[in-house]
């Protein structure tokens, strides 16, 4: 919501109040038919009066301007300075509160007079006694028995509670020093009975409380990542005329489908920033296959522009329509899960599943779950990320009920032992970080694309914010790439290696898996040639891939000494000396000490440079990673070009800068 939004709160609160005072007070007062000033009368005896009794004319004078001169500037002067700051928190805090302090003491004002003081005791008022003309005017916004629960105490604590978000420490101090001169003037000024002050303040922490919640990191993120109004119908406007194009060509192509949006979009869960509408076209089971995909993509090739086809179990279409990503996916019509066909057919029983079990009053905190985990870098079930699908999130909340309850229960799941059923149904057992039991098809854990690591960074966040809730869990603050220089300063005591292949142009879900492993089996042969790897990580950009080796050395000794098996094992000392005794490269043994057998044996490759050039091309890696290594080749960087290189700028940085993202 925007400041207009605010602006326009707070101007309809004060026309209500302008009415209520002019018009309508008078009227209540005739129907109920009697003042409760008696009563409050009963219960304080006449201590107020006391004060009138007592008036110090300085003092008089102090309370008079402050009641009717600073007060006054401070309700009207304070949304003027919120708007012209751009102080949006502190502006929202004013109309939030502004309408709970009203809704609250209107029904008293109306049903429940309370008259002052001084005119219920017949007494000359202050302002009388020493601004004659500002009575009269004063009396324009406010009546003689609008007492209960005091708005002056309730406003002026509530001015002061909305400065504390402005980021002028000075006027922060001067709202709340007005607000404490109001609270005493108007028991000072015989205007209010003690208990229309402990009434007005009641009435403010009650506002306090809901500014708070409204003004919380979690309202604030909620009101960031939610779509508006406006944001939502062009999307449902995008959809309609989405899924009448795929009817209409369905029609007229003599094609048996029938289009039905399933996803984010459809579960209403989606991040503004992120929209991606799925399609699912959904074939009878007698469809063959080869037909199914031919048609399938012939559905989104002729509706969507900057098309793409991708292929995951089968092929489908990514592109855009009316500037929103959309994916059209074919799939089969099943009655029950029991009769999928392929993994995607059991994507409509997802959404249905969710839009039955998930309240509307639990959408945002889907969302919120889902900022959340893209702000610490487990967003995703995709192969590049590793972390939690969107399914997953919602059924989270489905099972936790809201965002903390989750957190909550999440800062104890241990890796590898926790289990989450969502339904109480019998599934087999697996063996993954964390197991979540699909509650369509309990044969399936949907968490098992979130790997170790993900799921460890999700629980040490979960406990990090639970003790120190920021913004930066959910957006955290950009890193400023160090220079090359700077890098080359922080690591030039370390050793590294880099491999540059030229990246294939496949989709990420089978590119990631690739890399991966052929990281893995890199560093194997780079142990078993007696090569410490200390680290290897790898980055990705457009056009090559970068995996990087952290060695404890870079040249290895001459003389390589392996360790056989003790004396007593005969049959193993048997076949390690038949191995070595007449190899060429043996320096000294097979030979026998303190009760095992050992060979020295000149090395091959001393350098990992040498080792992975010559080597490289014959290693098992992934498939598409080798076809482009014997087409294209690679290249071997060292460890300044590699800091040098403007690729990997950000990827040292974020090496370098050992805190979480949420720390920065």
């Amino acid at each position: 919501m925007n400041q207009r939004f605010y602006i326009s709160v707070i101007i309809l609160v004060v026309i209500i109040h302008l009415i209520e005072v002019n018009f309508i007070d008078s009227y209540a007062t005739n129907f109920v038919g009697r003042d409760f000033s008696i009563l409050f009368q009963s219960i304080e005896g006449d201590s107020v009066r006391w004060f009138a009794d007592h008036w110090i004319p300085y003092l008089t004078l102090l309370f008079v301007i402050i009641y009717i001169i600073i007060y006054p500037f401070t309700l009207w002067f304070s949304p003027l300075l919120f708007v012209l700051n751009n102080e949006r928190k502190a502006l929202r805090a004013l109309a939030v509160g502004l309408v709970i302090v009203y809704t609250i003491a209107l029904p008293f004002y109306l049903f429940f007079p309370v008259t002052n003081v001084y005119t219920y005791y017949s007494l000359n008022s202050a302002f009388s006694n020493t601004i004659p003309s500002m009575e009269h005017f004063f009396y324009a916004t406010t009546t003689y028995n609008n007492c209960f629960p005091s708005l002056h105490v309730a406003m002026a604590l509530l001015i002061a509670k909305s400065s504390s978000f402005v980021s002028n420490r000075r006027y922060q101090h001067f709202t709340l020093v007005t607000a404490a001169g109001v609270i005493i003037s108007v028991i000072y000024l015989a205007i209010h009975w003690f208990i229309d002050v402990i009434g007005g303040i009641a009435v403010f922490i009650v506002a306090s409380l809901i500014v708070d919640y409204s003004n919380s990191i979690e309202q604030e993120v909620i009101r960031k990542v939610t779509p508006s109004f406006r944001e939502r119908k062009v999307i449902n406007e995008t959809v309609v005329e989405l899924i009448k194009r795929v009817q209409n060509y369905c029609s007229k192509k003599g094609i048996e489908a029938t289009p039905l949006l399933v996803g984010s979009v459809a579960k209403d869960t989606y991040l503004r920033d992120s929209v991606d509408i799925d399609i699912f076209v959904l074939f009878p089971k007698s469809t063959p296959r080869d037909l199914l995909e031919k048609q399938g993509l012939s559905i989104g090739r002729a509706i969507l522009i900057e098309r793409e086809e991708k292929y995951a179990e089968h092929p489908y279409v990514r592109g855009k329509f009316n500037g929103f990503d959309v994916e059209i996916v074919p799939c089969y019509r099943i009655k029950n899960i029991n009769e999928k066909m392929s993994a995607v057919d059991r994507t409509p029983f997802h959404t249905e599943f969710v839009k039955k079990n998930l309240p509307i009053w639990k959408r945002n905190q889907v969302r919120l779950l889902k900022q959340f985990l893209k702000g610490i870098g487990c967003y995703g079930a995709e192969a590049e990320v590793e972390g939690f699908s969107g399914y997953l999130c919602e059924l989270l909340i489905i099972k936790y009920g809201s965002f903390k309850r989750l957190l909550k229960n999440a800062k104890n799941w241990e890796i590898g032992k926790t289990v989450i059923k969502i339904r109480d149904r019998q599934s087999q057992e697996v063996s993954d970080p964390l197991v979540v039991i699909e509650p369509v098809d309990p044969n399936r854990n949907v968490a098992s694309a979130l790997s170790k690591e993900k799921l460890s960074l999700f629980i040490r966040a979960c406990r990090d914010y639970l003790q120190e809730p920021k913004m930066t869990f959910f957006f955290p603050n950009e890193i400023k790439p160090l220079s090359p220089s700077e890098i080359k300063k922080q690591l030039s005591k370390s050793n590294f290696v880099g491999i540059k292949i030229p990246k294939p142009d496949i989709i990420s879900d089978n590119l990631y898996p690739q890399i991966r492993k052929s990281l893995k089996r890199i560093v194997e042969c780079c142990k078993k040639e007696g090569f410490e790897i200390l680290d290897s990580r790898f980055v990705v950009k457009q056009d090559n891939i970068y995996l990087i080796l952290k060695l404890k050395d870079v040249l290895l000794s001459e003389i390589s000494l392996h360790r056989g098996p003790p004396d007593r094992e005969r049959e193993h000392v048997k076949s390690f000396r038949e191995k070595w005794d007449k190899r060429r490269d043996v320096v000294k043994g097979p030979y026998l000490k303190d009760g095992r057998w050992y060979v020295e044996v000149r090395r091959k490759y001393r350098e990992p440079m040498v080792f992975l050039k010559d080597k490289l091309p014959t290693m098992s890696l992934g498939k598409s990673i080798q076809s482009e290594i014997a087409e294209k080749g690679f290249d071997i960087i060292l460890s300044d070009n590699l800091f040098d290189n403007e690729d990997l700028r950000e990827f040292w940085t974020e090496y370098l800068d050992e805190r979480m993202p949420w720390e920065r």
